[in-house]
């Protein structure tokens, strides 16, 4: 019985295990199939750019990933292969040796039945109350007999299913291996062309440096104009608040009724927000990271960068309020308030919206700028509370 229910709970374990494995596996597919779009269109418009190195890096990351939840996979298989071999193995030696008692009980009973009739061993019996004893025991008996053959029939229909469910995870096995072959030669592919990249871009070191300077002077004007614009926000809110002689202090939102439920309600999707694009692959991380090509260069982002199709809509990620929408070198961004948090959307050609406008979640507010020469459409997205900037990606849904 033990043994049972450690096997029964190892395998509702399994199921539960293989289930989450595989959601992750179809997930990690999808993002693959994505990014190989996007390094399509990329290469199709122009060869060797960093875009084109930041979606294979994204690639082999996640091609690692999917690599080790095949592996991940493959061990769960081979536990519940021992499970079942395990389980067959004992079904077996149950039922031999209810087939040897089974055997001997008839064997048994024969020799009874060549000795006495049973009417003789009935009428035998020295009182009536004898004899209906005698009746009630070759009724338990037969009966006690019919109940071991369909115990014996039960624990074969078992065997065979348990046989049967060998074989599925057998043949599943060699699939998960199939799999993992074909990733792993993928894999090398990748970590191949990503070389050969690096090689090709850092042969341009020198026009890497100077992109990359005026890149960030532009990164460094964003950024500062949106740490200015969040500021002056929270010293209006401020100012509003104490002329209602309400107390306000420190460096953060002095919020309304409606704003705080607003910012709860924000903060309550944190990792469930959808993404300000339809598709992407995020090429740029938050924090500071070397520069992918030029490594004695590191890059800080305030944000994430997604790379995204050509004329791709951006939409909002949450309800609240346009509080801004400026440009940077020609370049547009739109800023969102969600009670104490603000959402940017940075890097537009077109923006829908204006200062003021209510937006729901998802709603369109512009288009992400297409760099022909690039060959690239990128979507600079950050998230803050008050003036603390927050990693984006633990906001928007996995």
């Amino acid at each position: 019985m033990a043994l049972a229910t450690l096997l029964l709970l190892s395998s509702i374990a399994y199921g539960q295990d293989r289930k989450t494995l595989e959601a992750n596996k179809k997930k990690l597919e999808n993002e693959i199939a994505q990014t190989e779009k996007q390094l399509d269109q990329t290469r199709s418009r122009r060869k060797n750019t960093v875009a084109e190195l930041q979606l294979v890096n994204s690639n082999i990351n996640k091609r690692e990933e999917l690599i080790n939840g095949l592996n991940k996979e493959v061990n769960l298989t081979n536990q519940e292969i021992n499970n079942l071999n395990a389980k067959i193995k004992r079904l077996s030696n149950d039922i031999e040796t209810l087939k040897e008692e089974y055997a001997e009980m008839i064997a048994a009973s024969q020799r009874h039945r060549n000795q006495y009739s049973l009417l003789m061993f009935i009428f035998a019996s020295q009182d009536f109350n004898q004899a209906w004893r005698r009746l009630r025991y070759i009724s338990q008996y037969n009966d006690y007999l019919k109940k071991q053959v369909a115990l014996i029939n039960e624990k074969q229909v078992v065997l065979r299913d348990s046989k049967e469910n060998l074989e599925a995870e057998r043949e599943s096995k060699k699939k998960l291996v199939r799999e993992q072959q074909t990733a792993k030669q993928k894999l090398e592919k990748e970590k191949q062309d990503k070389n050969r990249l690096v090689s090709q871009l850092k042969s341009k070191e020198s026009k890497l440096r100077k992109q990359m300077k005026e890149q960030q002077k532009k990164v460094n004007q964003l950024n500062a104009q949106i740490q200015k614009i969040i500021e002056e926000e929270i010293r209006r809110s401020q100012e509003e608040a104490r002329k209602k002689g309400e107390a306000s202090s420190g460096n953060t939102y002095a919020l309304t009724p409606e704003e705080k439920t607003l910012s709860s309600n924000f903060e309550s999707n944190k990792g469930k927000l959808p993404w300000p694009l339809e598709r992407g692959v995020i090429s740029g991380k938050f924090g500071t990271h070397p520069h992918p090509v030029i490594s004695s260069v590191t890059v800080t982002n305030n944000g994430i960068d997604i790379l995204t199709d050509k004329n791709a809509p951006v939409r909002a990620v949450f309800s609240g309020e346009v509080c801004n929408v400026g440009s940077v070198y020609g370049l547009k961004f739109v800023m969102i308030r969600h009670g104490a948090y603000v959402t940017v959307y940075a890097n537009l050609d077109q923006v829908y919206v204006k200062e003021g406008d209510k937006v729901d979640t998802k709603e369109k507010i512009g288009r992400v700028y297409y760099d022909a020469e690039e060959g690239k459409s990128e979507l600079q997205f950050q998230v803050w509370k008050s003036t603390a900037k927050q990693n984006p990606e633990y906001w928007i849904a996995k």
